[in-house]
């Protein structure tokens, strides 16, 4: 696998960007973009820019598509998500609050617990919470729960900290939600109409061994992303959180490689350290965001 920064100069080139878009004063992903993002089904990200306090919507054929302030919010979003009607859906700390495109917030939800991760669809928006056992929400575009699945986690006080378990989700072609959870690297498969449990997703490792689990503990799993078409999804993981028979040479940041079609697992190495972020797929490329500003590419297969 090899990596790759994208940077002004190969900008016409590796994202068809006019001379335009390369005005100094237009915000760029290609060398701004940090942290988290919402990948939309039309490849767009939405980043959020701390400088600005901004969330920007960009993509890599059509660059910067729009920008929504959020400027009225105590404090910096930690996920969110974009409506059809460009609304974004934004969480931070246990607060669910709905933010119109001129930075409006229109509605605001208290949360069952602090939330891990996020997933979305047409439909709504699903909530992974930090909670000692599973707990999933998914609440339509007007902020109405349509299902839970799990028990909800306690309530606690704010000075006490919130559980570190991190349980990541994603929804796949089909409408279903993938989680992954604790060091195991199966998937349990949930209904996006209803929450229910429908499977488990269990992988063999190329070898033909038995799935291998990830060594350490699994407080900080690191996202997953979806290969829209391909049955397949891209994990985030440690290099070091990888057993030790697959590990090899790798160092810093390693892909695990579900295929749910062939039920295969793969680690791959990325050529990053542990402070880049996966943030999406786009073609053949994993795309991740750089501490230092900007996008990184990373071939996969």
């Amino acid at each position: 696998m090899r990596t790759y920064r994208f940077c002004v100069a190969l900008l016409s080139v590796l994202l068809g960007l006019g001379s335009s878009h390369l005005d100094a004063q237009v915000w760029d992903a290609s060398t701004q973009a940090t942290g988290w993002a919402h990948q939309d089904k039309d490849d767009s990200f939405t980043f959020y820019d701390e400088g600005s306090a901004t969330l920007h919507t960009w993509s890599r054929d059509g660059g910067l598509q729009r920008s929504t302030p959020l400027g009225k919010l105590p404090m910096a979003p930690e996920k969110w998500v974009v409506d059809p009607h460009n609304h974004a859906w934004v969480v931070y700390k246990q607060t669910l609050v709905e933010v119109g495109p001129n930075g409006k917030v229109l509605k605001s939800f208290k949360l069952a617990a602090e939330v891990a991760d996020v997933g979305w669809d047409v439909k709504g928006i699903v909530l992974s919470y930090r909670a000692p056992t599973p707990f999933l929400e998914k609440r339509d575009y007007k902020g109405s729960v349509l299902w839970t699945h799990g028990v909800k986690p306690p309530s606690r006080d704010e000075d006490t900290p919130a559980p570190v378990h991190r349980r990541p989700i994603l929804v796949d072609d089909a409408g279903n939600i993938l989680m992954a959870s604790g060091t195991s690297l199966n998937l349990q498969v949930l209904s996006g109409t209803t929450g229910q449990k429908v499977s488990e997703i269990r992988f063999s490792a190329a070898e033909g061994d038995p799935p291998p689990a990830l060594e350490g503990t699994a407080d900080a799993r690191g996202p997953m992303a979806l290969w829209p078409g391909k049955e397949v999804v891209f994990a985030t993981v440690r290099a070091s959180q990888v057993p030790s028979r697959y590990r090899e040479a790798m160092q810093g940041l390693a892909l695990a490689r579900l295929d749910l079609k062939q039920l295969r697992l793969e680690f791959l190495a990325t050529g990053l350290n542990e402070s880049h972020h996966l943030v999406g797929l786009l073609d053949s490329d994993a795309v991740f965001t750089s501490p230092r500003g900007g996008l990184v590419l990373v071939k996969i297969k």
